[in-house]
């Protein structure tokens, strides 16, 4: 039985989650799947995070949730995991008839899982459904009409010129209108989607298992049916795959070489795009720290002598153990927009000391850090802490629980914090954590030490309406550039992700770490 969760979603719990380093919330793509397949296999998948519930009712968007809910539904557009460029899925292709249109031609010969054909009313119904839930009335907030031009075609009006609509579509999977419309309250809500799987059983807390949809509109996958098996803790999973009794889970970096060495198991992993970062608060006076004086942090020489300070190597080595590599910016290879021509500032105490003098901060200062009350986290700081003792800072740790932490960060009440983001796009992501905050907007939301730069803030300005793609990049590259020279952050690393799977099991991780059941096969 599946239990039922309305359209009551929180957007505050959403943004919090959101914030959460193992999150990530950017759609993958999947591979062309065989028509004509001679291999029928069971797969079970362990997780430890339950799913919040079915597309559109979920209530939180976490890694689990999404995971299982794209194996049932598709979207418009996909993200191709090779170019992380958008290519098409449900629609066949898309053009701009001008800068506020968006025509969509429909792909023809797609069922839902109840039998119902999809074609151009489903695509509106979804739009206007979705506007009115929270979080994706936001998301959806650009687009002010939805035209259907014939049963295949239809066209997104949006209120003023909007690159990023594709990444918005992305992540929106397409609901049957007379489905949705045929329930009500009296019956337990139950997912209809186009994807390759169709649900089976639902226990919660226990698993979640679908089986293959022989109608899919791209063929048949391998895999029969699948089993989200969920079990407590990361220890569980890696005894439970040593076992025999799962095919493939994520894993710890500490439990790689056992997985490994252990006949008939193998190990794939990823670069993510999440990156960890240390940043400040960028208020010269009125400062949360120093309310009454000068805040050192708003001197750009003093961030790079910290940046400076900070010796990464030593920090991966000793506290992430071979899961990270080393971050340059706030983005990664993934993420369009990132610029290969970012490098990371050099470890140099003695320039840093140098700088340190030159400011008239050679006695140093003390200053507060906030970060999650996690043991990594903890471990990392203290050694971040430890390091700037050489410039003569003296860090004072402020570990809280994730919510405490957030809403101290979301306040700006914060002089120096560590956190992570995990890229949804590089123009939004701009004006979250880089553009000066502003009341009444989203602007700024993630710029918790309120950095501003009146360069930064009219490249921002002008990404919201230049559709030409060559434009974007180089605005988005020429925004990041400035704020790297304003130390705006002092980028740290990007994790690693593990998974341990059958040696029989043909299959490579996506980055945004949700499985695509469709995309394994087997190697007998």
């Amino acid at each position: 039985m599946v239990q039922r969760n309305r359209k009551t979603t929180a957007v505050y719990v959403w943004l919090v989650i959101m914030l959460l380093v193992q999150m990530i919330f950017l759609s993958g793509c999947l591979k062309t799947t065989k028509t004509d397949t001679t291999k029928d296999h069971d797969l079970v998948i362990g997780m430890t995070q339950d799913i919040s519930g079915f597309y559109p009712w979920m209530t939180l968007r976490d890694t689990s949730t999404l995971t299982v809910n794209k194996n049932l539904f598709n979207s418009l557009v996909e993200m191709d995991p090779v170019t992380y460029r958008f290519v098409p899925a449900l629609t066949e292709q898309w053009n701009n008839p001008d800068n506020v249109t968006w025509r969509f031609i429909l792909r023809k010969n797609v069922t839902f899982h109840n039998g119902n054909r999809f074609t151009a009313d489903d695509v509106k119904f979804t739009i206007e459904y979705m506007k009115e839930i929270p979080y994706f009335n936001e998301e959806l907030a650009s687009i002010s009409k939805v035209n259907i031009l014939d049963e295949y075609t239809v066209d997104i009006k949006t209120v003023q010129p909007y690159p990023m609509l594709l990444y918005k579509l992305g992540g929106l999977y397409i609901l049957s209108q007379d489905y949705i419309n045929s329930m009500n309250q009296s019956i337990e809500t139950w997912p209809i989607g186009t994807g390759a799987y169709q649900l089976v059983e639902y226990i919660p807390g226990d698993h979640v298992t679908l089986s293959r949809f022989d109608d899919y509109w791209k063929g048949l996958p391998e895999v029969t049916k699948v089993s989200f098996q969920l079990l407590n803790t990361s220890a569980d999973l890696k005894t439970v795959l040593m076992s025999g009794d799962i095919d493939l889970a994520p894993i710890q970096v500490e439990d790689v070489d056992d997985i490994q060495s252990t006949p008939g198991l193998a190990i794939e992993s990823i670069q993510t795009p999440g990156v960890i970062y240390l940043s400040f608060d960028f208020r010269t006076n009125d400062s949360y720290r120093y309310p009454d004086g000068e805040n050192p942090t708003a001197d750009v020489r003093v961030r790079t002598a910290m940046y400076q300070a900070i010796d990464i190597d030593t920090i991966l080595e000793k506290y992430v153990n071979g899961s990270a590599t080393t971050a340059t910016q706030f983005l990664t290879y993934h993420t369009f927009g990132y610029n290969p021509n970012i490098s990371r500032l050099p470890y140099d105490v003695d320039r840093a000391r140098d700088l340190m003098r030159k400011t008239g901060y050679d006695a140093g200062f003390s200053i507060e850090m906030d970060l999650p009350d996690v043991p990594k986290w903890v471990n990392i700081s203290n050694e971040i802490a430890r390091q700037l003792r050489a410039i003569n800072i003296t860090v004072q740790m402020n570990p809280q629980p994730w919510d405490v932490y957030y809403a101290k960060l979301y306040e700006k009440n914060t002089s120096l914090y560590i956190t992570g983001i995990t890229p949804y796009d590089a123009e939004g992501l701009l004006g979250l954590l880089l553009c000066t905050p502003a009341k009444n907007s989203s602007n700024g939301i993630w710029n918790y030490g309120n950095y501003s730069n009146p360069e930064v803030d009219r490249l921002c300005e002008v990404l919201t309406y230049t559709m030409d793609t060559k434009l974007r990049l180089a605005y988005i590259q020429e925004a990041f550039s400035i704020a790297n020279a304003d130390v705006a952050w002092v980028p740290l690393f990007s994790s690693i992700a593990f998974y341990g799977i059958r040696d029989d099991i043909e299959w490579k991780p996506r980055p945004s770490l949700f499985i695509w059941v469709e995309e394994i096969s087997f190697t007998e």
